[in-house]
């Protein structure tokens, strides 16, 4: 079973208006990506006892001279502050290289969405078969998430299946965002996942297909699609992938307007978005 992986969240308790502590954590791992115009490094690192199992993640740096000098495949260690459940590293020491592992934690070296970016258009196949550009969905609301069929973790990509099903259920109910939102599941287990495969799933949660569309296509291309999104994929030759999760809210112009990470959201955290 692939590892268990979990968006960074800490509970930190603030009394009155005191600024909540900084806690430090020791950080070993290698630097997937840099990222000079956001001041961030992409870590692929091991499990960080107290705090999260391995992952790979993005954070900011406390100072941009952190950066120099520094390039993926590098291993380092260091130090993660994490302060009002936000983490960035304030240290950080070179101990040694290695090549960039399989997977798709290269393509991250492009740099993530951040809010506002506009998503590149991806030529994509849905369960239908039917060869589908993202830029359809422009002049729609829509809602991005990555799964595949085979995940064996209840609070992963079932529980956004799970998830999906809900909001497909509240905007159909509602004349204000019927035909206005769109939701879009994308595999990242395209070799498995073929049209036919995500046709069986989508209707065992009886999606439907006017709302709710799941899309596959060649392996090269939802890497780099979901590198954009900040999913990295770990693949180990068996069903199981270890992946993270992102779930995306677009605008109307395909730009994104939320991103959220984990499974640390609702359909009401999204339903909310969708109307302000």
């Amino acid at each position: 079973m692939g590892r268990r992986l979990a968006a960074l969240g800490i509970a930190l308790l603030v009394g009155g208006c005191r600024a909540a502590p900084a806690h430090q954590y020791p950080i070993t791992g290698q630097i997937i990506a840099v990222d000079q115009k956001r001041q961030q490094l992409t870590i692929k690192h091991e499990d960080i006892p107290g705090l999260m199992p391995a992952m790979t993640m993005s954070y900011d740096v406390a100072s941009p001279s952190m950066l120099s000098g520094r390039a993926p495949g590098e291993l380092v260690t260091g130090t993660l502050e994490v302060r009002d459940a936000v983490g960035r590293i304030t240290s950080i020491t070179h101990t040694g290289s290695a090549p960039l592992p399989s997977g798709n934690e290269a393509a991250l070296a492009a740099g993530t969405l951040s809010t506002g970016d506009r998503v590149p258009d991806t030529a994509l196949i849905d369960q239908t078969n039917r060869r589908r550009s993202l830029s359809e969905w422009q002049g729609r609301q829509t809602v991005v998430t990555f799964i595949y069929t085979r995940c064996p973790l209840p609070d992963f990509c079932p529980l956004m299946d799970q998830n999906f099903a809900t909001l497909q259920r509240r905007i159909s109910q509602d004349t204000a965002l019927r035909g206005r939102v769109q939701l879009i599941s994308i595999t990242l287990d395209p070799d498995f996942d073929t049209p036919a495969v995500l046709a069986v799933h989508a209707a065992k949660l009886h999606a439907d297909p006017t709302i709710w569309t799941f899309l596959t296509g060649d392996r090269g291309t939802i890497d780099r699609l979901a590198a954009a999104f900040g999913v990295a994929i770990m693949r180990d030759g068996t069903p199981a992938l270890t992946h993270n999760l992102r779930t995306a809210i677009l605008d109307q112009e395909l730009r994104v307007k939320k991103m959220f990470s984990g499974n640390d959201w609702t359909p009401g955290d999204v339903l909310q978005d969708l109307t302000r």
